[in-house]
């Protein structure tokens, strides 16, 4: 059993309350908060509503019309995800943040998860680029990474263990939270903040349009003639803390954390799988311990979803499933993206702790499709559950399950007090594309290559032509890695599907994003292209790699820094030396670019050339048995390279030694250093501009030691 982690403390605003005292008082009636969308950057034909979030800045003035309005706020509101963020921030913390955090700064980490990040900034880029404004339009680009939003949401606040954001799509909150208690688990942090974000904009909502996944008609969940979802927007976030240490402070346990479930479908990239296989595999192992007194749905109202999700729970269930009740409060907040789950989650505690289990609205049940699911509508339904479980599923099959314990229920968690040894951790083997070639090799010759790009022949070998050739170049280059990989260590495919997968990324699908976007701003909102937006997602990568690999393990893409890569690593070895997990596959790749080489050259007053590469890692628990001796990566690499021939300042310092291929610099260094013969320890170092330094600690047998922030 898992040591049970403790929610502290909780901090939520979504289109039903800027707090969750106002959320919980609104879902006691038949409030939907579905309304006018006088925040979003342009105005569809067809108002079909968002559930916006009331900042109290904004309004409609009195004959003021929705386009005007709209385009007055766009000029002045580009910074939405950081004040929807900032705000829980100041909720969650309190008036004297490091009295709430109560231990060193070193020992607070972050981590929160959304499905877009900063793109309301890049909109405003390209208008502002438009417009001839180019020095203010490479500064709104700079706003664009998750990173940039996290460290303007976190400035001035004791928070120096990490800072790391995560994609899944809607599922990314809950994933977040996940990783925040591996995190406690490995004694990498002992206080947590976890949770997730999304602002409503122009971007999400012209590409669910054209997914036809926007309702023009309420959202209703499991209803026969349900039409579809309703974008929104929120925050939420928890405190997190090993319940001993919570415990030992005299801190009252908002809720316990008892199990979390992880899967993929590996069916398709914006559809999930018809019988909810990977749902159903999360949810089971959310449920171990004991079937929920409240299920809290994903229920996005599309038909697809519902019906899949319907599947998940017959399987999950079986016969307990007519007694379970279920909420479904998207048809109340809409869809928050980043912030579901979570957001759901954190309203649902605060009704229990009032006495009632909060109702979704929409149209009455279909009876015939869906017989046995007990859906509360419209009216809450007194009562105080004590087990709930929430599930949260995204673009890319990722899906996570949650059950926590709330109330009396909280002191009767065991503690796990079973002292168990640290894992170690080893790096099994590497696999990498870039122009300089395939694997260690390509790594080396890359030094003395000018090319900016993977060339076709170097990917061709690796990739299935009929299932590629038309997705973006970023999840492309990571497929060629795992492939690479997978030739140099011998991995099978069945070993492969039960291995967790984490990529990442700096800028994502650099190409296809800015291709989408100006489309997108060209054509306007009612005509966005699908397709595009479907392969600008930031976690774009992590979902083709487990989708054309047939991975079916937990999934995510850490997103929006430089030093990306290492701290994807970094989550894994957390996951692995917890016990949580045995080995892990991490995937990291960047695109080059000209709007990121204008954007970085003006950050940092320097000529910048950026080049696409991917590698890959294969991370895994070294047992006792195996002692500390791995096979050099280089002996398993595919290609063999006459070590002599590495040149000095090649590898080191991960920060400076291939700066142009992004959150690849790092790593790529680490694995040039670890793939040399040497006797001694290696530490490399990748600095991110926004914030934090990673250093990594290998061995001479490539067992990572640490991680250290800076």
């Amino acid at each position: 059993m898992h040591a049970p982690i403790a929610i502290v403390r909780t901090a939520a605003l979504g289109a039903m309350g800027v707090d969750l005292d106002s959320i919980a008082a609104a879902l006691r009636s038949t409030r939907c908060g579905v309304g006018i969308a006088d925040a979003l950057e342009q105005a569809p034909a067809i108002a079909a509503g968002v559930g916006q979030v009331d900042l109290g800045i904004h309004t409609v003035a009195d004959g003021d019309s929705a386009q005007h309005a709209i385009s007055r706020v766009a000029a002045s509101d580009t910074d939405r995800a950081e004040r929807l963020f900032r705000r829980a921030l100041a909720q969650l913390l309190g008036a004297d943040p490091a009295r709430t955090l109560a231990v060193d700064p070193s020992q607070v980490a972050i981590v929160v998860g959304t499905t877009l990040a900063g793109m309301r900034h890049c909109g405003a880029a390209m208008r502002l680029e438009a417009a001839g404004h180019a020095s203010e339009s490479l500064q709104s680009y700079a706003g664009i990474p998750a990173g940039s939003v996290l460290r303007r949401a976190i400035e001035g606040l004791p928070i120096a263990g990490g800072a790391i954001t995560v994609s899944c799509a809607c599922a990314s909150a809950l994933s977040a939270i996940a990783h925040g208690c591996s995190l406690l688990r490995s004694g990498a942090a002992s206080c947590v903040i976890a949770g997730g974000y999304d602002p409503i904009s122009e971007f999400a909502y012209g590409g669910f349009s054209a997914l036809q996944l926007v309702a023009a008609g309420p959202l209703s969940p499991f209803a026969e003639d349900r039409q579809g979802m309703k974008l929104a927007e929120g925050c939420a976030l928890l405190l997190l803390r090993r319940l001993p240490d919570a415990l030992a402070r005299g801190e009252v346990p908002v809720a316990i954390i008892e199990a979390i479930g992880e899967s993929s479908d590996a069916h398709h990239l914006t559809q999930p799988h018809p019988e909810g296989r990977g749902a159903s595999v999360a949810l089971a192992a959310a449920v171990s311990n004991g079937t929920p007194d409240l299920l809290i749905a994903h229920a996005t109202g599309t038909a697809g979803n519902d019906a899949a999700e319907y599947e998940a729970y017959r399987t999950a269930f079986g016969a307990d499933l007519s007694r379970i009740p279920v909420t479904a409060l998207k048809s109340r907040f809409g869809h928050p993206l980043g912030a579901a789950g979570a957001l759901e989650l954190l309203a649902v505690l605060k009704c229990a702790d009032a006495g009632f289990m909060p109702a979704g609205l929409g149209r009455p049940v279909d009876r015939q499709a869906f017989p046995e699911i007990d859906l509360l509508h419209e009216n809450p339904r007194p009562g105080a559950p004590t087990r709930v479980t929430v599930l949260a599923a995204g673009f890319g099959g990722a899906n996570v399950a949650m059950s926590v314990i709330r109330g009396v229920g909280a002191s009767a968690v065991p503690e796990n007090t079973h002292a168990r040894e640290a894992s170690r951790v080893g790096i099994r083997a590497v696999g990498c594309v870039s122009a300089g070639g395939r694997g260690i090799a390509g790594l080396e010759h890359l030094a003395d290559c000018n090319t900016r790009d993977v060339s076709e022949e170097i990917l061709a070998p690796l990739l299935d032509r009929a299932r590629t050739r038309r997705l973006a170049l970023l999840p492309r280059l990571m497929l060629a890695a795992t492939r690479d990989l997978c030739d140099a260590s011998g991995l099978s495919a069945h070993e492969l599907a039960s291995i967790p997968l984490l990529a990442a990324s700096w800028h994502g699908a650099a190409g296809f994003t800015e291709q989408y976007y100006r489309d997108l701003l060209a054509s306007g909102i009612d005509l966005a292209n699908p397709v595009l937006f479907a392969e600008s997602v930031p976690n774009v990568g992590s979902a083709h790699v487990s989708l054309g690999l047939g991975m079916t393990a937990a999934s995510a893409t850490v997103i929006g820094t430089r030093t990306a890569g290492f701290e994807a690593m970094f989550l894994a070895s957390c996951r692995i030396r917890s016990g949580e997990w045995k080995r892990a596959l991490i995937v990291m790749a960047d695109e080059s670019h000209p709007t990121i080489d204008a954007v970085l050259g003006n950050c940092t007053g320097s000529n910048v050339r950026s080049r696409s590469a991917g590698i890959a890692f294969l991370m895994e628990r070294i047992d006792s048995s195996t002692g500390n001796s791995l096979p050099e990566v280089m002996e398993i690499g595919r290609a063999q390279v006459d070590r002599g021939a590495l040149r000095p300042g090649v590898s080191g310092h991960g920060g400076t030694a291939f700066p142009e291929i992004g959150c690849v610099a790092g790593p790529a260094a680490l694995a040039l250093e670890i793939a040399r013969p040497r006797t001694r320890d290696v530490a490399i170092s990748s600095a991110d501009p926004n914030g934090f330094v990673w250093t990594v600690q290998a061995s001479a047998h490539g067992v990572l030691q640490s991680f250290a922030t800076v």
